[in-house]
């Protein structure tokens, strides 16, 4: 992606005309998925000092986010959340930034989070799902 033609800071995203009725279905995104929120958006609000090799950093990420469901789940969350904020003047995103991005980013930053074991070179993660015993017979209908 060319940076030059990236959007150079969150107040060029914001939609200060008011909806009406229908509109609000009407309205249309301005990311037409979550990659090209995070890659054109969220990769460039979030500065942090990210070791590459994943050594002794408090800031764990993985470049190829996209495939750890728990990421892509949580990044999907945070785009809908800010496509819909965005349209609010006044504190939209502020709201966004509290309720959504701050909470996601540190759990998807935490050293023990989905890219536990990833570095933002190599995808390797040490998670696994969760255990399950399956409920008994007719508990749920």
């Amino acid at each position: 992606m060319d940076i030059g033609t990236r959007r150079t800071n969150s107040h060029d995203d914001i939609d200060h005309e008011p909806l009406e009725g229908d509109e609000q279905e009407e309205r249309k995104l301005v990311y037409a998925n979550v990659a090209e929120f995070v890659t054109e958006h969220l990769a460039y609000q979030y500065r942090r000092d990210i070791d590459l090799a994943g050594r002794a950093t408090t800031f764990t990420w993985c470049a190829q986010w996209w495939r750890h469901e728990e990421a892509v789940s949580r990044l999907t969350g945070l785009w809908r959340a800010w496509e819909n904020l965005r349209t609010d003047p006044t504190t939209g995103l502020a709201v966004w930034w509290r309720d959504y991005a701050d909470p996601t980013m540190r759990t998807l930053f935490d050293e023990k989070g989905p890219f536990h074991g990833c570095t933002p070179r190599a995808h390797a993660p040490k998670g696994i799902p969760l255990p399950l015993d399956p409920p008994p017979a007719g508990l749920f209908g």
